[in-house]
């Protein structure tokens, strides 16, 4: 065997003392996992899912005796069955909404003894089929609990309700009353009390109705996925419905491989069956965590063995690898350090041998790219600052002879210097409108050369009223509108604190993102919001147009550069979108963007309330 080893390449060598190494470790790994954890995963999940399903059953029941407990109590007190005996609106709301403020129920129905409604606090409700049949079982005298399943214009509302008879003290039936709970996504949640661990789904018609809301950082569910990628088992889901409770005895599989225990659980009001299930998942984080501490175990195991391999591999190759490797790496780390002089001593003819003479040719030809590099940055760095410079110095020139040409060009469109017919005129209009323009890019070449060169000046001061500064960009951008059928909404939020800043650069900023949503939208609105949240102020820009690729979200924000539609429309240069970001920067703020094609589009401006910048003198 030893002789066999001495002829191939080092390479080679390395190669059959890791595999037969790494073969003997993966054996042991796959062993110890599939021992460990198999047997022991299942069974504390059954337990899990099982407590979970009392839990659910025990929370459900509380609340059905709650429901029974307050309509009881609101049913028999005397100044609201007078209320009702008098047939009385206003007397049976007077009692009822102030009741309704601790009670937090989502509606509360009273009929009188004709079932003519008295009061009904649910304000989003269209169809009273189902709300009035169990209403007409109170008005027989019927107390009970029942589920409502109703159709609120195409919406499926699923409640949990409670009707009582209201009774007069002489036992005559005045009228009934409806108590409900609905059974939404903030139910459910509050069933679990707020646990990230268990989710909880209810399904109607094979359709998740309502399911526990998930973290802010989790993906959002799709129609037929209950949470954490696991989807509904329709066979599981069938069994349910019939009034049968399924927990599933093998685990499901969520996202990184966290294993969750599920069960299908009917719900019931009262004694009633209904198709409504409701579908408990459990995460058995304990579950994974054991599995990452056997596999830390075994990757503790690993090592030891891994090191011993490497003792052996050591002592094998220490006298014709090791010590010239160590040469080779002490003398890189040294050209790390900037001493690209250095060269690895030549000892042999084999593969280090060849490889310290291919290093030594890296390290010639680094010291040579190096030296290219810095005088090329150089020139580079040269040329950026004379470019930054030429163009603040060229813009700023052309402005003076271009504010004349347009202005001559108005007082010659007006007639100051002698008459002139209307081609005349519209020609003069069209130079007058081609020169603004001009100017604008120009302006804009003149900002992002300021900004690039770190000459930017802001005239700062304090006590800057955000509406001010809203509401004439938005004159402003009306006018671009003029043709096309799009209106502007604006919504500022009441007592927003005054901000410290450049007032005529936050108007910039605002005026370049309403020109921008002006210019892709043809049809709709756009939409102004300005808020305050946590010490800062959030403006939000947003649109009905075209939409942005999210591949093109940070290129929007580069000089020069534009989205796929922007370069369809030939308008603009690239540099509006990058001033109002170093302008927001400028401020100790941010400006995003958040879209999608055909969604439109949603910029976000946020400004610190408390700023460090000190004011102008």
């Amino acid at each position: 065997m030893y002789k066999l080893l001495r002829s191939p390449g080092l390479g080679i060598k390395l190669n059959i003392y890791v595999l037969f190494v790494l073969s003997i470790f993966l054996v042991s790994i796959i062993f110890l996992l599939n021992r460990n954890t198999k047997n022991l995963t299942e069974q504390v999940g059954s337990e899990r899912v099982n407590e979970e399903v009392n839990i659910l059953e025990n929370r459900l029941a509380e609340i059905e005796d709650k429901l029974l407990v307050d309509i009881n109590f609101l049913s028999t007190n005397v100044h609201f069955y007078q209320a009702v005996g008098r047939r009385n609106s206003e007397d049976v709301a007077a009692i009822i909404n102030p009741a309704n403020e601790s009670l937090k129920l989502d509606d509360i129905t009273v009929v009188d003894g004709d079932g003519i409604r008295l009061i009904d606090t649910a304000i989003d409700q269209s169809d009273f089929t189902e709300e009035d049949k169990l209403l007409a079982t109170g008005l027989i005298g019927q107390k009970s609990i029942a589920l409502l399943i109703e159709d609120n214009e195409g919406q499926t509302q699923i409640s949990i309700a409670a009707v009582a008879p209201i009774l007069s003290q002489t036992g005559n039936r005045l009228g009934a009353i409806l108590m409900r709970r609905r059974v939404n996504d903030q139910f459910l949640d509050n069933l679990t009390f707020g646990r990230a661990t268990v989710h909880l789904g209810m399904v109607y018609n094979d359709q998740i109705i309502a399911r526990t809301i998930l973290a802010p950082s989790d993906q959002p569910a799709s129609d037929d996925m209950l949470a954490n990628s696991i989807a509904v088992n329709s066979t599981s889901l069938s069994k349910a419905q019939i009034g049968q409770a399924v927990i599933l005895d093998n685990l499901m599989a969520g996202i990184d491989g966290v294993p969750h225990a599920v069960a299908y659980v009917p719900l019931r009001a009262g004694s009633q069956t209904s198709p409504v299930v409701m579908v408990i998942l459990v995460e058995l984080e304990e579950i994974h965590a054991f599995q990452n501490r056997t596999l830390n175990t075994t990757v503790f195991i690993f090592t030891g063995l891994t090191l011993l391999a490497l003792s052996i591999i050591y002592l094998a190759i220490h006298y014709i690898t090791i010590r010239p490797l160590n040469a080779l790496r002490s003398t890189a780390h040294t050209m790390t350090s900037g001493q690209y002089d250095q060269r690895v001593p030549v000892n042999s003819q084999d593969e280090v041998g060849q490889l310290a003479v291919a290093f030594n040719e890296m390290a010639n030809a680094i010291e040579q790219r190096e030296i290219s590099l810095k005088e090329a940055r150089e020139r580079a760095e040269q040329a950026d600052r004379v470019k930054s410079l030429f163009l603040a110095s060229v813009s700023h020139e052309l402005r003076t002879p271009l504010n004349a040409i347009i202005n001559l060009t108005k007082f010659v469109g007006l007639g100051m210097y002698g008459a002139i017919n209307d081609d005349q005129k519209d020609t003069l209009q069209k130079v007058e409108i081609s020169g603004k323009h001009l100017l604008s890019l120009i302006n804009d070449v003149l900002d992002i050369s300021k900004i690039e060169a770190g000459s930017l000046e802001l005239f700062i001061e304090e006590g800057l009223d955000l509406e001010n500064i809203i509401q004439p960009a938005i004159e402003t951008a009306r006018g671009l509108l003029l043709e096309k059928n799009v209106t502007i909404h604006c919504t500022i939020e009441p007592g927003l604190p005054h901000l410290t800043g450049d007032e005529q650069r936050i108007r910039q900023i605002v005026l370049n993102l309403l020109s921008n949503a002006c210019k892709f939208t043809e049809q709709g609105e756009i939409k102004v919001r300005a808020s305050c949240h946590n010490d800062t102020i959030l403006i939000t820009v947003k649109d009905t147009g075209p939409g942005i690729d999210p591949s093109d979200h940070e290129t929007i924000f580069e000089v020069f550069r534009q989205a796929r539609s922007g370069v369809r429309k030939a308008e603009g240069t690239g540099l509006g979108l990058p001033i109002s970001r170093r302008l927001a920067e400028a401020h100790e703020g941010r400006l995003w963007v958040e879209s999608a094609l055909g969604q439109g589009a949603t910029f976000y401006v946020a400004l610190p309330v408390q700023s460090t910048l000190e004011p102008t003198l």
